[in-house]
Protein backbone atom coordinates (compact mmCIF):
# COMPACT_ATOMS: atom_id res chain seq x y z
CA UNK A 1 0.00 0.00 0.00
CA UNK A 2 2.59 2.39 1.04
CA UNK A 3 4.69 1.51 -2.14
CA UNK A 4 1.59 2.06 -4.27
CA UNK A 5 1.48 5.55 -2.62
CA UNK A 6 4.87 6.56 -3.08
CA UNK A 7 4.71 5.00 -6.31
CA UNK A 8 1.35 7.53 -7.49
CA UNK A 9 3.10 10.35 -5.59
CA UNK A 10 6.35 10.20 -7.84
CA UNK A 11 4.76 10.04 -11.08
CA UNK A 12 2.59 13.01 -9.89
CA UNK A 13 5.40 14.65 -8.66
CA UNK A 14 4.55 15.12 -5.06
CA UNK A 15 6.56 14.81 -2.25
CA UNK A 16 6.37 11.71 -0.13
CA UNK A 17 6.66 11.43 3.58
CA UNK A 18 7.42 7.62 3.46
CA UNK A 19 9.85 8.38 0.12
CA UNK A 20 12.72 8.34 2.67
CA UNK A 21 11.97 5.33 4.71
CA UNK A 22 11.66 2.87 1.97
CA UNK A 23 14.41 4.56 -0.76
CA UNK A 24 16.52 1.58 -1.71
CA UNK A 25 19.46 3.83 -1.35
CA UNK A 26 19.01 4.41 2.55
CA UNK A 27 21.61 3.63 4.67
CA UNK A 28 21.05 1.52 7.88
CA UNK A 29 23.97 2.70 9.51
CA UNK A 30 22.90 4.05 12.52
CA UNK A 31 24.68 4.61 16.16
CA UNK A 32 22.65 2.27 18.36
CA UNK A 33 23.16 -0.43 15.76
CA UNK A 34 27.03 0.02 16.22
CA UNK A 35 26.16 0.18 20.24
CA UNK A 36 23.98 -3.27 20.07
CA UNK A 37 26.90 -4.43 17.57
CA UNK A 38 29.18 -3.85 20.16
CA UNK A 39 27.59 -5.02 23.02
CA UNK A 40 26.73 -8.50 21.84
CA UNK A 41 30.20 -8.81 20.96
CA UNK A 42 31.29 -7.99 24.78
CA UNK A 43 28.66 -10.14 25.74
CA UNK A 44 29.93 -13.16 23.88
CA UNK A 45 33.70 -12.36 24.68
CA UNK A 46 32.88 -12.04 28.21
CA UNK A 47 34.11 -15.24 30.16
CA UNK A 48 31.16 -16.40 32.86
CA UNK A 49 29.76 -19.64 33.99
CA UNK A 50 26.26 -18.73 32.84
CA UNK A 51 25.89 -18.59 29.09
CA UNK A 52 22.22 -17.94 27.04
CA UNK A 53 21.42 -21.55 25.05
CA UNK A 54 20.33 -19.62 22.25
CA UNK A 55 23.53 -17.89 20.99
CA UNK A 56 25.85 -18.24 24.14
CA UNK A 57 25.75 -14.66 24.95
CA UNK A 58 26.94 -14.25 28.49
CA UNK A 59 23.59 -14.14 31.29
CA UNK A 60 23.14 -11.25 33.33
CA UNK A 61 21.18 -11.43 36.67
CA UNK A 62 18.09 -8.60 37.14
CA UNK A 63 18.05 -8.39 40.79
CA UNK A 64 14.88 -6.60 40.33
CA UNK A 65 13.02 -9.28 38.99
CA UNK A 66 14.89 -11.68 40.02
CA UNK A 67 15.95 -13.48 36.79
CA UNK A 68 19.03 -13.87 34.78
CA UNK A 69 18.41 -11.99 31.46
CA UNK A 70 20.58 -12.39 27.94
CA UNK A 71 21.06 -8.86 26.54
CA UNK A 72 21.91 -10.25 23.30
CA UNK A 73 18.35 -11.21 22.45
CA UNK A 74 16.09 -11.04 25.49
CA UNK A 75 15.78 -14.57 26.90
CA UNK A 76 14.76 -14.67 30.38
CA UNK A 77 15.46 -17.62 32.86
CA UNK A 78 13.95 -18.21 36.60
CA UNK A 79 16.81 -18.91 38.91
CA UNK A 80 16.25 -22.25 38.71
CA UNK A 81 17.28 -21.41 35.36
CA UNK A 82 13.90 -22.15 33.38
CA UNK A 83 12.82 -20.42 30.44
CA UNK A 84 10.95 -17.10 30.94
CA UNK A 85 10.93 -15.61 27.36
CA UNK A 86 12.05 -16.61 24.21
CA UNK A 87 13.66 -17.07 21.51
CA UNK A 88 15.71 -20.09 23.71
CA UNK A 89 14.21 -22.85 23.36
CA UNK A 90 15.33 -24.44 26.23
CA UNK A 91 16.29 -24.28 30.09
CA UNK A 92 19.74 -22.93 31.39
CA UNK A 93 21.79 -26.16 32.25
CA UNK A 94 22.97 -25.30 35.57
Amino acid sequence: MVSAMILSDLVQGKKNPYADVFSPSRSILRPHLAVNGLEAMVSLLTPTAKRCPHLGCALKWNPQARTWDCPCHGPRFTEEGKLIDNPATGNLEL
